[in-house]
């Protein structure tokens, strides 16, 4: 415990001044006291900076933001050394400080102030300048204390029995909330066995205010108060009754208030109240802080985001909420922490800004590991920041980035509080985490874990974890539906979060498909490519199979990896006896690939139904998953009856069945839903059901000669004979086709009469009739009904429905020369290019949230895109093509819709005319048009002309006969050949009004005047909004009158569901007020008519804004960026800052840097004309990096931002003289 006191009273004169009086006392000190006065204030550029780098930055860390942020670190540096020379500035505080100096390793230091003045002085950030170490890191306890708390406070004696602990998790948004035991789960799982006898950890249940005074007045009564409460939840700042910071579902939680509204902004944590509308109690200060006085509480630990915030007076006795400044709440007074300290609580321990998870659990870990060794919740506090200082590595949504964020954790301690006696083993107690979720290190192709959750297999994770202390090559074997795979997964993160790895990576490739050494070293590549290159090794030009085999056991020597090869059994055939698609060499070179991995530093854990002896004989050390034991079977049963909304209430009644079982989680969850489909409820029913899976368990025999159980064939023969037909069970055999997702309208499509690849299983069938079907599969759980006719196929289950497709639809041509697996394929793929064409057409031109569909049926389209190819089937290839265009363009998976049509290119086009291959005419205008419109993408606006005249010239011709009749004798035919020119048209004006051609109004008039020729809307609305863009965005034939009028003429003619198209009308139009507001503003009109223009600009994005759906990236990014113009020019440019990083965050998931660049051209713009022109500095060179990257094709940009950049530097320059 510390030895020596110095005690900072902060006393405040009013206007930014403080008057401090110093005094130090303790071992080897009689009591000294100094005073120093000074003005200090943080200005409020500081203030943003340092909330934006604690809160914000890692959220949105694209360029500039380091370097941003690096001036932050800097800035923060000059404060804290700043704020130490105003402290120590006078002849007798130098005194003090140079006396006290060398014993700061030993020295207690406290801030003593009121609640009004408690965050006017970020003093943890004081630091001295001659070692240039921040005071709270060096000194064993950094506190803040009451200079008079209204209660008397309690403190506690440090006791020899465990530390009590009352851990409360709120989630008042359930499943939409940050995920359950993110934060404490860390703390329990971490503590070693040692810790953990000297912890009391108490979860509260449930987690209500109510509950929780229930709970610590039982503590009380019982003798045994907690020690601690833990409060893992949210926490906010905010007049609630009044600030639009304070959404309205949170104000209708006001009535339920502990203390009722409060006057003013004041803080609060959310406790769940099922009463609540919104599952949700305010909990202030002074009403906790009484709770815990009055039940012996001492000490209150806060992750809530925000739980130390309060507010700088602006005036003794004033207080003043601007609810138009984001940053007021910051500055508001009333922080919990402070009042729960004034109701005489002895320690509080809360986050000073916003905190991530990663900071939270780490400290909090860190915190624990201290207490229990005795040290005082100062010090502990202590040792937690000095834990994040040490390593400062955090990882959000991106690669792990350095923060210094131990300035966050604030301690209010009113006397050295030790909790526990002081431990004699002066070695530290380190707690290791387990990480929350999916990081750096782990594969993104790694399963997650099962929607019901992960239960049990405690001992197969163990026995995992100490075979590989030894072993190298790990084989994970069961009979199907053992959770091999889903176990696999979860040893994988339990190993890389325990630096079982050294930080090293996990890796997953799967064999349930063919997968060769190649492959599975082209995955690994894929992974180790970036750090390859950097090593000056280029991975993407190595094509020869024993050089990347050689590089990959170069890195494994190097690098730690724990690599799994999952679902391995195909390889060497399975089931037994049936030949596999590997050839012999195939599979020898796997095996000898794991032998020389052994000399690695390489860990490899296989999967698979069975031991492979044959295949891998002694290389493996083999490892059988052991039955689900029964209380991990009941935990698994009543998941699963509950999303059947039903409740297993006799464990007893089941018991039976759950034997039967055998611990098989795939047998459980298909018996489970079986007998919920059958309401099976009595001991009765279920003891009658067993009987009836045991005398049918010869039905489905998957593999006798490899020895396992039948239980699972039997269970899922039962289901299938009991609850299907012959038919039914032909008709789902074809769900072999789909991949991991299946509607209703696909098998409808497959069976249709009319078409000459009908499937005479499901002929003739009927939506209700597929729903029906798909629903009562859903029931004994082979599929997941998610509503609407659409189903997600069960991840364990392919295995079994290609066993029924073999059975029902052989390879094998039959007697008459018909081969039913080829027809049934072909009627899966014409099926999927019928539903792309048709969900792209409506998605165009109807539904745009259609786009909900297509992005579920992403998997099937591509693999029918894929069978089209290989056979030769062209007529649904373009179909498929069409959905998945809807679907990136949506999305801005701008790279992957290149990929797709560079690989059809050539089955269309001759390479050497880029005219039409033989027979592939009807095809050849929609591929081109995909050309296209990537080459006006990548601004090759050359090639895109010079494809356009190709492609207008060719639809010319073939509509010219149709062009020669009259509207009223047109044919559906005539009408699409119309239609293609009227596009080929509107494409070719779209492409010369990007070059700034006035020429491309004629062609869109031209292209208009088609569409109303055959009464197109949609595509007459689409032309519309293109001449809108013309007459707005052309400086020749600027005219925004007739700009507004054609967007206005495009609103009119979209359908009710064409929310993503009026969203951009609106998004124009707010860009037709802005261009407004510039013409005043040039014309020097009035600041209230600039004004007016503005504030229809910000209205009508905002508008927008609303609209678009949360996948319409290229919408998105495209009204952020307007609504950070609007904003800038308001003089709100901290709002402006939060819409332009939002619009680089969704050009940089389009990977569209040109676009990006110039949204950095605008910040810095705005930061210059601000005078924060070093930031401005660093937003345009990230800009100009942007542009370089397009080469000679951005040279506008280019040399545009260049001279801002030069004016930045000029102005700098100009400042420093």
């Amino acid at each position: 415990m510390s030895t020596t006191k110095l005690r900072l009273t902060q006393t405040d004169l009013g206007a930014d001044g403080y008057r401090i009086e110093i005094e130090v006392d303790g071992d080897g000190f009689a009591r000294q006291t100094a005073t120093s006065q000074f003005h200090f204030a943080l200005n409020p550029q500081d203030r943003i900076y340092l909330r934006w780098y604690l809160e914000d930055f890692l959220l949105y860390p694209q360029d500039p933001a380091p370097n941003v942020a690096a001036g932050v670190e800097k800035r923060m540096t000059e404060i804290g050394k700043d704020l130490f020379n105003h402290v120590f500035q006078s002849r007798d505080a130098t005194k003090l400080w140079a006396r006290l100096q060398d014993k700061l390793i030993s020295t207690r230091i406290e801030i003593a102030t009121t609640i009004e003045g408690a965050t006017d002085i970020p003093w943890e950030l004081i630091r001295d300048p001659d070692t240039d170490a921040p005071l709270a890191l060096r000194a064993p306890a950094f506190v803040r204390a009451h200079t008079s708390p209204a209660q008397p406070t309690y403190v506690p004696k440090g006791d020899a029995g465990p530390i009590r602990i009352l851990i409360v998790i709120c989630r008042p948004g359930g499943d939409e909330d940050v995920p359950f035991r993110s934060v404490a789960s860390r703390l329990i799982k971490g503590l070693g066995e040692d810790a953990r006898k000297l912890f009391q950890l108490d979860m509260l249940r449930p987690p209500t205010f109510a509950q929780l005074g229930k709970t610590l007045r039982e503590a009380k009564a019982a003798g045994n108060p907690y020690h601690v409460m833990h409060f893992d939840g949210h926490g906010m700042y905010a007049n609630v009754v009044e600030s639009s910071a304070v959404s309205e579902s949170l104000k209708r939680a006001i009535p339920f208030m502990l203390s009722g509204p409060r006057e003013g902004a004041h803080g609060y944590l959310l406790f769940e109240n099922p009463d609540s509308p919104e599952n949700a109690q305010l909990v202030d200060g002074p009403g906790l802080g009484k709770l815990l006085v009055d039940t012996q509480v001492p000490v209150l630990v806060l992750n809530a985001c925000r739980s130390a915030h309060a507010d700088v007076a602006l005036a003794p006795e004033e207080v003043k909420l601007d609810d138009e400044d984001p940053h007021a709440k910051v500055r508001a007074l009333g922080s919990l922490a402070l009042e729960v300290m004034d109701a005489g609580v002895a320690g509080v321990v809360a986050m000073r800004y916003n905190v991530y998870v990663v900071t939270a659990a780490q400290f909090v870990a860190d915190l624990y590991a201290a207490l229990v060794r005795g040290q005082t919740l100062g010090e502990a506090v202590t040792r937690g920041r000095q834990q994040l200082a040490a390593n400062p590595a955090r990882e959000i949504a991106f690669d792990p980035r350095p923060l210094q964020d131990w300035p966050v954790p604030v301690v209010y301690e009113a006397a050295p509080i030790a909790l526990f006696p002081k431990s004699d083993d002066t070695a530290p107690l380190t707690i290791t985490l387990e990480d929350a979720g999916d990081g750096a290190g782990l594969d993104p192709a790694l399963p997650r874990r099962p929607d019901a959750g992960f239960y049990g297999r405690d001992g197969t994770l163990l026995a995992l974890d100490r075979a590989f202390d030894t072993e190298s090559v790990v084989l994970l074997h069961a009979f199907a539906g053992s959770g091999k795979t889903a176990t696999a997964a979860e040893f994988a993160r339990w190993y890389h979060m325990t630096n079982g790895l050294d930080g090293g990576r996990v890796l997953f490739t799967s064999f349930e498909r063919k997968t060769t050494l190649r492959d599975a070293l082209g995955h690994f590549g894929q992974v180790f490519a970036p750090a390859l290159e950097r090593s000056g090794i280029p991975w993407s030009a190595i094509i020869d199979t024993a050089q990347m085999r050689d590089v990959a056991l170069q890195v494994l020597s190097q690098v730690p990896v724990l690599w799994i090869w999952d679902n391995v059994e195909p390889v060497a055939g399975f089931p037994a006896g049936v030949e596999s698609d590997w050839s012999d060499g195939e599979q020898r070179e796997l095996v000898d690939f794991l032998r020389d991995a052994r000399d690695t530093r390489a860990r490899f854990l296989l999967t698979s139904r069975r031991d492979e002896t044959e295949w891998l004989g002694d290389l493996p050390r083999r490892i059988a998953v052991p039955r689900m034991p029964m209380p991990d079977r009941v935990q698994l049963t009543r998941a699963l009856a509950e999303k059947h909304n039903r409740r297993v209430t006799d464990v007893d009644d089941w018991r039976p069945l759950l034997e039967f079982t055998q611990g098989n989680p795939l047998t459980i969850t298909a018996l489970v839903g079986q007998a919920q489909l059958y309401r099976l409820k009595t001991k009765e029913d279920i003891e009658a059901f067993v009987g009836r899976l045991r005398a049918g368990e010869a039905a489905f025999d998957d593999e006798p000669a490899q020895g396992r159980s039948k239980s699972l064939s039997a269970s899922l023969s039962y289901g299938f004979e009991h609850a299907f037909d012959e038919k039914q069970r032909k008709q789902l055999a074809l769900l072999h086709l789909f991949q991991g997702f299946v509607g209703a309208r696909s098998l409808q499509l497959m069976g249709e009469p009319k078409a000459d690849w009908c499937v005479p299983e499901v002929r003739g069938l009927t939506r209700d009739d597929a729903v029906a079907l798909l629903d009562q599969a859903a029931e004994v759980g082979l599929l997941t009904a998610l509503g609407g006719g659409f189903y997600d196929i069960h991840p364990a289950l392919p295995w079994f429905f290609k066993g029924l497709f073999d059975k029902h639809y052989p390879p094998e041509p039959d007697s008459g020369g018909k081969n039913a697996r080829l027809e049934t394929q072909r009627a899966f793929v014409e099926a999927m290019g019928v539903l792309g064409d048709y969900l792209h057409n409506d998605y165009e031109e109807i539904n745009q949230a259609l786009i909900v569909d297509i992005m579920a049926e992403e998997s099937n389209l591509l693999y029918a895109r894929q069978l089209s190819r290989a056979n030769a089937w062209w007529n649904p290839i373009l179909g498929t093509m069409q959905g998945l265009r809807s679907l990136y363009r949506h999305t801005g998976r701008h790279g992957k819709w290149r990929q797709l049509v560079e690989e059809i290119v050539p089955d269309f086009v001759d390479s050497k005319s880029d005219g039409p291959l033989p027979g592939k005419e009807k095809y050849w205008s929609l591929v081109t048009e995909y050309r296209v419109r990537l080459a006006m993408k990548a601004l090759d606006w050359a090639e895109a002309e010079r494809l356009q005249h190709v492609c207008v010239d060719w639809d010319r011709q073939r509509a010219s006969d149709a062009l020669a009749r009259r509207p009223d004798a047109l044919g559906q035919a005539e009408r699409e050949l119309i239609r293609t020119l009227a596009v080929s048209l509107e494409r070719l004006g779209s492409i010369q009004r990007e070059q700034g051609q006035s020429d491309c109004v004629g062609l869109y008039e031209k292209a208009l005047s088609l569409y109303n020729q055959i009464r197109d809307q949609a595509g007459a609305a689409v032309c519309s909004f293109n001449l809108g863009h013309a007459y707005k965005d052309l400086e020749t034939i600027r005219d925004l009158n007739l700009a507004e009028t054609w967007y206005q003429r495009t609103m009119s003619m979209l359908k009710e569901g064409q929310g993503r198209s009026r969203a951009q009308c609106l998004g124009e139009l707010g860009r037709v007020a802005f261009e407004r507001f510039r013409q005043a503003a040039t014309a020097g009109k009035s600041k209230p008519e600039q004004n007016e223009h503005l504030s229809d600009a910000r209205r009508l994005s905002h508008q927008a804004l609303d609209l678009f759906p949360e996948n319409a990236v290229e919408g998105l990014a495209v009204t952020h960026n307007a609504l950070g113009n609007v904003y800038g020019q308001l003089g709100d440019l901290d709002r402006a800052l939060d819409h332009f990083r939002e619009a680089i965050r969704y050009r940089e998931i389009q990977r569209d840097l040109l676009y990006a660049g110039r949204v950095r051209s605008n910040v810095a713009l705005f930061l210059h004309d601000a005078r924060r022109s070093s930031e401005a500095r660093e937003y345009a060179l990230a800009a100009l990096r942007n542009f370089e990257t397009y080469g000679p094709r951005a040279a506008h940009w280019v040399g545009k931002t260049q001279k801002l950049v030069a004016n930045i530097e000029a102005a700098l320059e100009q400042r420093r003289d």
